[in-house]
């Protein structure tokens, strides 16, 4: 049997998946184009699927589930709301777009479940698809586990992939993978700091939410530079200041604070929340105002097995070329929730280098002007189906 070549004989299909969802981006959870599309190829393929009331997410079987081992691999399926500025025969039709390569990942599956589907007489166990929604937000692994799409039957190892440039500028048609953390855990913070508002000529007359907005946030950047190790990444961002008024005079009533919190572990996590919550109390009690403080849509880290990595790898080599596998030293900062399914069940999640120009330019993923270069998905559903036969076939 020659996966690579299988799939590389299956790589217009994939191409023409691909296309279709580039068409029709959808965001969010509820993603019914995209759902409609993925189950009509599965119902071509003879795979059955199980959908969900409150998500478009999509979980299809394929094997025995009464032996062996659960083996589980993930897609992302959701777009992002930007307006595509690439003119091309497949460009999106609608106000959002496929600008992080998540139409890729669904066609990439679908790649995995057309093979899958061929060997399924030779499976030892089965394996389970996940296609799965709003993963640029508000996060659709959580209430995919929630659930029970890892259980009946329980899902022992887990599969992921992202393509694009995000590891690097790698050779294209290479992947990269990373023995342990491969991407932080991505919160966000939300801060309203409120004061008394009143004349700017007469600031004693008042309790200042700019100026003590500007103790807090400047307060925030020592977690980083002072209390976190140098040796451990984390990131404290406050993104955007808004205030109650914007007029030259006030002083207003209120300031809204949101930002970006990045770590790449549960122990630094936790430190740097509770650094937060001192610091924004401590600050803004001790110039007289109140505050709420909120930390939303929350992330956790998504940290590779070292051992299902290590398989991964074993069978990556009947694919790639042994100097076309990376492996990577540092995690990227970025989120990804996948991190859900990862945090239950030891996985490997791995990228598959497929950026490509535009007019001579490089551009990066969640830009509306980004590309991939489609001639290497086939790669995604040969290094999937590899796996899966190398652990259950």
């Amino acid at each position: 049997m020659d996966i690579k070549k299988e799939a590389l004989d299956i790589q217009h299909d994939i191409i023409k998946w691909r296309r279709d969802l580039h068409k029709t981006p959808e965001t969010g959870l509820l993603l019914p184009l995209t759902r409609g599309y993925i189950i009509k190829e599965l119902e071509k393929m003879d795979i059955k699927y199980t959908t969900y009331e409150t998500h478009s997410g999509i979980v299809c079987i394929i094997g025995d589930e009464n032996k062996g081992i659960c083996i589980g691999v993930r897609a992302d399926i959701d777009g992002l709301s930007v307006n595509e500025e690439i003119e091309s025969e497949f460009k999106s039709q609608n106000s959002n777009m496929h600008a992080c390569g998540h139409d890729a990942h669904a066609a990439i599956l679908l790649g995995t479940a057309k093979l899958l589907k061929k060997y399924e007489d030779l499976l030892n166990g089965c394996v389970k698809l996940i296609f799965q929604p709003g993963e640029e937000g508000p996060g659709g692994a959580y209430p995919m586990v929630l659930d029970g799409v890892l259980e009946n039957p329980k899902v022992e190892k887990i599969f992921a992939l992202h393509v694009g440039s995000l590891a690097g500028k790698e050779k294209n048609g290479s992947i990269t993978v990373n023995y342990k953390n491969t991407f932080a855990a991505d919160d966000q913070l939300y801060i309203k700091i409120k004061g008394k508002g009143g004349h700017g000529s007469m600031p004693h007359q008042t309790v200042d939410p700019v100026a003590i907005a500007g103790n807090v946030i400047m307060s925030l950047q020592n977690i980083v530079s002072r209390e976190v190790s140098p040796h451990n990444s984390a990131v404290v961002t406050i993104a955007s200041v808004f205030s109650s008024n914007d007029t030259y005079n006030v002083i207003p009533e209120y300031v809204e604070l949101k930002g970006t919190i990045r770590t790449l572990n549960y122990e630094t996590r936790d430190f740097v929340f509770d650094r937060i919550r001192k610091i924004v109390d401590y600050t803004v009690n001790g110039f007289r105002g109140e505050y709420e403080l909120e930390f939303r849509d929350g992330y956790p880290p998504l940290i590779n097995s070292k051992e299902v990595t290590e398989e991964f790898i074993i069978s990556a080599k009947k694919i790639v070329d042994e100097c076309d596998i990376n492996i990577m030293e540092n995690s990227l900062m970025g989120g990804e929730d996948a991190a859900f399914f990862f945090e239950k069940i030891p996985g490997s999640y791995f990228f598959l280098n497929t950026p490509s120009e535009h007019n001579g330019v490089l551009y990066p993923a969640h830009n509306s002007k980004f590309k991939i270069d489609e001639t290497y998905l086939y790669l995604g559903s040969a290094l999937f189906t590899q796996v899966v036969m190398d652990l259950i076939g």
